[in-house]
């Protein structure tokens, strides 16, 4: 067994989707801030100007229920198609429901898999596509996803991605300042239903929170749980929290340029809009 559970098993059975819901509709900051779900609003305008009267289609990755994609959607044209992607079926469903579209259709992927945008079907593939990432970047590897997702845009595609950030200039202070959105009672059951589901299962332990460094960026603060026991120790979630700057780099490092970012005055989350260089 992997010494980290991989982000896709957190939400792929049913009952773990109903669990994160809950974690979602208690913790999350974006339910409860206006600030947070303006957020979600502002890059229409960038985009309608984009498009200009052409039909596009949507790409939803990871978008559990829509809630986010919803947002965008009521300040945006009705899309041609819209394919929602989710390691989660039923929330991928929940999401094409919800969303406005002229042909819908909900799949269950997995993003940390190299294959994963490999069989989008061709007719989303007849108009610009606008691919939206939210909630998903800080749970992955975030270079290998972007340079997926990169390598996959047409030259008038659009991503509107978000990341949850560590506020200020030093990740590891500014990860101390949100860890209480994770280490709460809601987080801990839903984290520990998915460690009751292991086979083969975990020897007997304790969730712990803490910030640690990314493995694949020394500088890039990570809030983990881990599950502590005798023999080992073994990372059940993972959330990267970067700085503004640290996303930035991101971008520019995987062949994309941006057109727009917004952030939320707090610091604790940011939306960027972006193409793929000519």
């Amino acid at each position: 067994m992997p010494t980290e559970l991989p982000a896709s098993a957190l939400y792929s059975h049913p009952s773990l989707g109903r669990l994160w819901k809950k974690v979602h509709l208690s913790c999350s900051p974006f339910l409860h801030r206006t600030e947070l779900q303006r957020l979600y609003h502002l890059p229409s305008t960038r985009i309608r100007k984009h498009f200009g009267h052409r039909s596009y289609s949507l790409l939803a990755l990871g978008c559990a229920d829509g809630t986010k994609e919803s947002l965008l959607l009521k300040k945006l044209p009705k899309p041609t198609s819209l394919l929602a992607l989710d390691a989660n079926l039923s929330l991928a469903r929940r999401a094409a429901r919800r969303l406005p579209a002229f042909q819908k259709s909900a799949h269950r992927t997995d993003l940390t898999s190299s294959l994963s945008l490999q069989f989008i079907p061709s007719r989303l593939r007849t108009h610009p596509t606008l691919i939206t990432l939210f909630g998903v970047l800080p749970n992955l590897n975030p270079l290998p996803l972007l340079r997926s997702i990169s390598r996959f845009m047409k030259k008038d595609d659009l991503l509107l991605f978000s990341a949850n950030l560590a506020p200020g200039t030093k990740g590891r202070l500014g990860a101390i300042r949100v860890l209480p959105q994770y280490d709460n009672p809601p987080t801990r059951e839903w984290l520990e239903t998915a460690v009751g589901q292991l086979r083969p299962r975990l020897p007997k332990g304790r969730l712990e929170f803490g910030i640690f460094s990314d493995p694949k960026q020394n500088s890039l603060a990570r809030i983990e749980a881990r599950w502590i026991s005798q023999r080992k120790t073994f990372t059940v979630f993972s959330s990267r929290r970067p700085t503004s700057s640290q996303v930035e780099t991101w971008i520019r490092t995987t062949q994309l340029r941006k057109l727009a970012c917004y952030l939320d005055p707090l610091g604790e989350e940011g939306v960027w809009l972006v193409t793929r260089k000519a």
